[in-house]
């Protein structure tokens, strides 16, 4: 035999099968150990991003730094809400730009005595209503919370409601997020805009008439309300529940937004949950609404004469229905 033939036989003699399988096991294992290391590095990128933003967030919050100014004008009403004086509020007034218009707390602290205020927020979400409402029961223990219905029966798809839920969850826990857009003001390079609003409430003295004509048509149709919509209100009624804060359900006058069908969805909600309903859409022949002068921008919102008539109706209601102290003579 030859020397060549005896060294193969050799070689294939020597060749151990468990020292083959270790080596493809640890040429296996180098390509798993780099993407463990992508992932490790990934998440430690996440952490200390997320630690950034949280620093960050804490240096710039207007609340904590009480400068109600650093905000943009989304946020100026709610901002200012958050940092009022403990225990200010009997009547707590929430909801979006419907509500900021529709009740005067000036008005209804001078003709009444019942300390009110109104933490609204322009386009404010169902979730920012819950959220913001938590945080300002921190500090406040109203009797009364009148929840303006926009935010319930905003045009909306279950989509974006989720998008925007998502967005608001990572706002509350970093709000540089919802202030980013006020950098110029934090930074001292922009002025803010003079802020003119009393307790929340900003007049409207323009006179834009609607003239459309009737939008109140009775029907048996119900407005659609997305599933995450009803999540957030139902959370809302069980915190007030919890404080024993009475919720009233109000819809401000607003030919473009009410029709019947948002006042069936709303009117069923109340009767489930055993909650007072006021639309003054329905009630805008008995408090004198005349579109012709009680509008600002063409049925949209109510100006100050309409408020004027839909405050006067709330603090009858107020008084004839609930027990509140007259503060005119603290």
């Amino acid at each position: 035999m030859r020397d060549s033939d005896k060294n193969d036989n050799v070689s294939k003699t020597d060749s151990n099968p468990k020292t083959d399988n270790k080596s493809k096991t640890e040429n296996e294992s180098k390509p798993n150990s780099k993407k463990l290391g992508r992932w490790l590095e990934i998440f430690g990128f996440l952490i200390v991003f997320a630690i950034t933003l949280k620093v960050v967030s804490y240096m710039i919050d207007p609340i904590r730094t009480e400068n109600p100014n650093n905000v943009n004008p989304r946020e100026r009403h709610i901002t200012r809400a958050l940092m009022a004086k403990p225990d200010t509020m009997d009547v707590m007034i929430l909801g979006d730009s419907e509500a900021m218009v529709m009740a005067s707390p000036e008005q209804m602290m001078n003709e009444a005595g019942i300390l009110a205020y109104n933490c609204n927020q322009l386009g404010q979400r169902i979730s920012e209503t819950y959220y913001f409402l938590g945080k300002l029961l921190e500090k406040q223990h109203p009797k009364i919370l009148i929840l303006e219905t926009n935010v319930i029966t905003q045009d909306t798809t279950l989509k974006k409601e989720a998008e925007v839920t998502f967005k608001n969850l990572l706002q509350e826990e970093f709000c540089i997020l919802r202030y980013h857009s006020s950098w110029r003001q934090i930074f001292g390079l922009k002025k803010p805009d003079k802020y003119t609003a009393v307790l929340g409430y900003e007049p409207v003295e323009v006179v834009d008439p609607y003239t459309e004509g009737e939008y109140m048509f009775e029907t048996d149709e119900r407005f659609y309300v997305n599933p995450i919509t009803f999540h957030y209100l139902d959370k809302i009624i069980e915190l007030c529940n919890k404080k024993d804060i009475k919720v009233i359900l109000v819809t401000s006058p607003s030919a473009v937004h009410a029709d019947y069908s948002t006042h069936n969805t709303i009117q069923d909600y109340a009767d489930e949950h055993g909650l007072a309903y006021i639309d003054f859409n329905i009630l805008k022949d008995e408090i004198g609404i005349d579109w012709k002068k009680d509008t600002g921008d063409k049925g949209d919102h109510i100006n100050k004469y309409g408020a004027e008539k839909t405050t006067n109706y709330l603090i009858k209601y107020l008084k004839e229905n609930y027990d509140l102290p007259d503060h005119r003579n603290d």
